[in-house]
């Protein structure tokens, strides 16, 4: 499946982060930060005199977002994508 996200839209995968480490669980709280990876991004924003601004985000960046209510999520072969605008990336890990 393609997805071709439109101005600022950001499509993002979902990476499942392990609650472990070694033989210890971590536990998770409702209020989840979310890692995933950048599949499509849109042109840019859309700027009040018709030109276009390009994202600073780029397809297979890593970063890090909190879910929260307005982001829309489509799940698909058991991978859960997220749609989501650059101002709601909290970072990029490199």
């Amino acid at each position: 499946m393609t997805f071709i996200p439109l101005y600022d839209k950001i499509v993002v995968k979902k990476i499942n982060l392990e609650n472990k480490i070694g033989k210890i669980f971590i536990p998770t709280n409702d209020n989840e930060i979310i890692k995933g990876e950048v599949v499509e991004t849109g042109e840019g924003y859309l700027l009040t005199d018709g030109s276009i601004k390009p994202l600073i985000i780029k397809k297979r960046d890593n970063i890090i977002f909190k879910d929260n209510y307005n982001i829309e999520k489509y799940k698909f072969d058991n991978i859960e994508y997220y749609f989501i605008k650059e101002k709601d990336i909290i970072s990029i890990i490199k």
